[in-house]
């Protein structure tokens, strides 16, 4: 399974019912600390980016919180480490492959980049009349990107 960090939060409780119906999962969870997925497809479609990294939301007191995820997967059953770079990961999933229950494995990554060698088109239909230029502008890479659309 490969999920970020805002889709975790929402869905972490499925790691404990891998684990009570020992059912094993390895998770890869991508942490960019917010939806950044959907910060990027914002701005995209010539929205100006509001509310979806931890950093950039209302807060109060101490800020935003600083999230282990490591340590939530395992105070839900699964084994779980955190790791810095490529090479660490590939050796956690051998670690994960080799265990006998969920697995979860958190690496950090750039809020702002995606990949682009996959060649990837969100269709996300984007407003026909704006007075932003740049929603107008992101209706015409829209059109664009729909004429190029493979069928």
């Amino acid at each position: 399974v490969m999920v970020g960090d805002g889709s975790y939060l929402m869905l972490n409780n499925e790691i404990v019912t891998s684990v009570m119906l020992d059912k094993k999962l390895i998770i890869v969870l991508l942490d960019n600390r917010g939806y950044g997925c959907i910060n990027r497809l914002q701005q995209s479609c010539g929205g100006k980016p509001f509310n979806n990294m931890l950093k950039d939301c209302l807060q109060i007191g101490e800020g935003s919180p600083s999230i282990d995820f490591a340590a939530n997967a395992a105070s839900l059953g699964a084994l779980s480490e955190k790791v810095a770079n490529i090479p660490e990961l590939e050796a956690a999933l051998q670690r994960a492959r080799s265990a006998k229950r969920t697995y979860l494995i958190c690496i950090d990554t750039d809020d702002t980049r995606t990949t682009e060698e996959g060649g990837w088109w969100w269709e996300v239909a984007v407003p026909e009349v704006s007075p932003s230029e740049s929603v107008r502008q992101a209706r015409a890479d829209y059109l664009r990107g729909k004429e190029n659309q493979k069928r």
